[in-house]
């Protein structure tokens, strides 16, 4: 009878390789499909755009007023104007009186004292005294200004007698004035700083 001889050897479990092998296998593919998601969202497409919001606003504008000079001064009224602001003293002849809004405007003719410029004429006046010579000369007619009478402007009316008395005085209007004779009809108005008549007086000449 033959024996047969079995000889057995202790051997590594193989069965348990193709489960590691397929473990390791499912890893790499994670890993690789990891890496490709990474690698898709890092490059190949811009960052999504911006979108901008224009806001288009309305800008409130506040009016303003500008506060000026005014170069001829108004009554309270504010329709008569004055064309000798600036002056103290205004000398001449009424032409006419207007009515502006319910004021009364002398236009006067100006006339010149000899000897004395009009720049001191109207920042000091003349003398106003009984006389027989000619003190006073019109070196224009054609040019007239508007001269404003301020309420209660008084009117002093001037007469000469004689060379060697003084002028008898009394109370006058803005109506008689504007009448006067010519030998009378020079007359110097006292002004304020609106350039309207506060005093008027005329020339007594004999």
């Amino acid at each position: 009878m033959s024996i047969i001889a079995v000889s057995l050897s202790r051997r590594s479990p193989r069965k348990a390789q193709p489960a590691a092998s397929a473990h390791r296998a499912t890893a790499g593919l994670c890993l690789a499909a990891a890496v490709t998601l990474l690698s898709g969202c890092s490059g190949g497409s811009s960052a999504p755009p911006v979108v901008v919001v224009t806001v288009t606003t309305t800008p409130t504008v506040t009016a303003s007023v500008a506060s000026t000079t005014p170069t001829a001064a108004t009554t309270p009224g504010g329709t008569a104007k004055s064309d000798v602001v600036g002056r103290k003293f205004d000398l001449g002849t009424i032409v006419r009186v207007q009515n502006d809004g319910g004021v009364p405007v002398i236009i006067l003719d100006r006339w010149t004292a000899y000897g004395v410029t009009d720049s001191t004429l109207a920042a000091d006046g003349v003398p106003i005294h009984v006389h027989s010579d000619a003190p006073y000369q019109n070196l224009n007619s054609k040019i007239t200004y508007r001269i404003p009478v301020a309420p209660g402007a008084v009117f002093t009316y001037r007469h000469c007698l004689a060379l060697d008395q003084p002028p008898v005085q009394r109370s006058s209007t803005l109506s008689e004035f504007a009448r006067l004779p010519d030998s009378e009809k020079v007359v110097l108005l006292t002004l304020d700083p609106r350039g309207q008549a506060v005093k008027a007086q005329n020339d007594p000449a004999c």
